[in-house]
């Protein structure tokens, strides 16, 4: 009885360590241009659908306001380069203020509920785009344009995206595993209940959204040195907004490796719908979100976790190990913590 749970406690373990991997030695596998580039802004999205995950599917707090702390990170990394800082210095800066800024809004809004907390998310996206279209120290509504010394990289571009991807893969778990996660659960099921039994509901939904607000103004300032150029109805676009939202409700809300999938799934399919259905894109992109919430709320994991489990029963005859212990580390009924 205890090979399977061992095998599934080792593929557990390799499997994230495997991907990152396949990852780093693609470049090395002479990938075409155009396929660095597609990985690159998947990463980026993958990062930013991880960060709203820890708020939104761990904690409960629905939040609309995302390409805020997406927008900051962008414009902060493009004024340290300017200032002469290196871009790396930039991403650190992008995150601290994207940090900062989650408690100037945390503060007020997270003493609402519900869909009046949505609606305040909301009301302060729309607020900061239009400060920043107005802001000559970012260029206002003609954009801002980053200008590097040293030639266009692409390389360096894609192990930035996938080494912030990795951070947010880390700290995700870190959090899902942990006491503080436990207590995010713990208010995304009843918040007063929480509240009785010793937690803070506050003060730890003002901290997971700075951690959240950290990882999305990181991939902002990523997403900005590649761009070069960018402008406030780009980052700061509602749009953008709920992009981030969509991405762990496709691949799985509450889940890390969900978070991961619908980042990746968003990354590539927009990508595609774009290129081929210029203007029915976003018709198609809403029809098959619609699809994947009516027949499977669990996101695209939890269709996996189905064939796994309809793999498990072909096979529990024949004696072989639980697929879903296997490839998820953990039975098919203990919940969704990956």
């Amino acid at each position: 009885m205890n090979r399977p749970a061992g095998i599934g406690g080792w593929t557990k373990a390799l499997f994230p360590w495997i991907l990152l991997a396949v990852l780093l030695l693609l470049p090395k596998l002479g990938i075409s241009d155009n396929l660095t580039r597609l990985l690159f802004i998947t990463a980026v999205w993958t990062t930013t659908s991880l960060g709203w995950n820890l708020l939104g599917g761990m904690a409960g707090q629905v939040s609309f306001g995302f390409a805020v702390f997406f927008g900051l990170g962008a414009y902060t990394t493009a004024l340290l380069m300017h200032a002469g800082h290196s871009p790396y210095f930039g991403f650190a800066g992008g995150a601290a203020v994207a940090m900062l800024a989650s408690f100037l809004i945390g503060l007020p809004t997270f003493r609402l509920r519900g869909p009046y907390f949505v609606i305040a998310t909301i009301g302060v996206t729309e607020a900061v785009r239009v400060i920043m279209n107005n802001l000559d120290i970012t260029g206002g509504a003609s954009g801002y344009r980053i200008t590097e010394d040293q030639p266009f990289n692409q390389f360096e571009h894609y192990y930035s995206a996938i080494a912030a991807v990795a951070l947010a893969v880390a700290v995700s778990t870190l959090v899902a595993n942990s006491k503080f996660g436990l207590a995010l659960r713990a208010i995304q099921q009843d918040e007063d209940a929480a509240a009785d039994v010793g937690v803070n509901p506050f003060i730890s939904k003002l901290w997971v959204h700075a951690i959240a607000a950290g990882l999305t103004g990181m991939a902002g300032g990523i997403y900005a040195r590649r761009a070069a150029f960018f402008y406030p109805g780009d980052v700061f676009a509602f749009q953008t907004g709920i992009s981030i939202l969509l991405m762990p409700v496709i691949g799985g809300i509450g889940t890390v490796w969900g978070a991961v999938l619908g980042g990746v799934v968003f990354g590539i399919v927009e990508e595609e719908l774009v290129v081929h259905f210029p203007n029915l894109h976003l018709l198609i992109y809403g029809s098959l979100l619609i699809v994947i919430i009516l027949l499977e709320p669990d996101g695209l994991l939890g269709l996996l976790r189905r064939l796994f489990r309809l793999f498990r029963r072909k096979r529990e005859d024949s004696g072989s190990p639980d697929a879903d212990q296997v490839f998820w580390g953990r039975s098919g009924v203990e919940g969704r913590d990956l």
